[in-house]
């Protein structure tokens, strides 16, 4: 069994973004701009959230609400209800990124929970993607 082409196209275009968000916010992070970095963080999400969404329902996730029931769905059928307080924390960083209300600590607090998100995610699009045979 394979990828549809188009879809693999798409995983692809999306790492590409991911990988740029990332080089973002690594500057970001190091000038201390944490409004940004918080914005970028909130990119990364979004995007491996997509990705995962194109390999499990095959569409990708247009909208903040489509987000949420997409991670709820992820707490359902993985049964990690760590992810509803680690989305919460990215989307106070979303939040940040428009009104730059963090001070370091607590963008810290947030920065740590949304990497964790961002590394469950990359998990889970690596388990989604090992059953086509593709190894990233």
């Amino acid at each position: 069994m394979s990828l549809p082409e188009d879809l693999l196209k798409e995983l692809l275009r999306r790492r590409y973004i991911i990988e740029k968000y990332y080089e973002n916010y690594l500057k970001h992070l190091e000038s201390r701009e944490y409004d940004k970095a918080s914005e970028d963080l909130w990119g990364i999400v979004n995007n491996l959230a997509s990705m995962l969404s194109l390999l499990l329902v095959g569409k990708p996730i247009g909208k903040h609400d489509e987000l949420r029931k997409f991670i709820n769905d992820l707490i359902s059928s993985k049964g990690d209800v760590r992810l509803k307080e680690l989305l919460l924390a990215c989307e106070r960083l979303h939040a940040n990124f428009f009104h730059n209300f963090m001070d370091e600590q607590q963008f810290e607090e947030h920065r740590v929970k949304a990497e964790e998100l961002i590394s469950i995610l990359k998990k889970y699009i690596t388990d989604e993607l090992q059953k086509y045979g593709i190894i990233i």
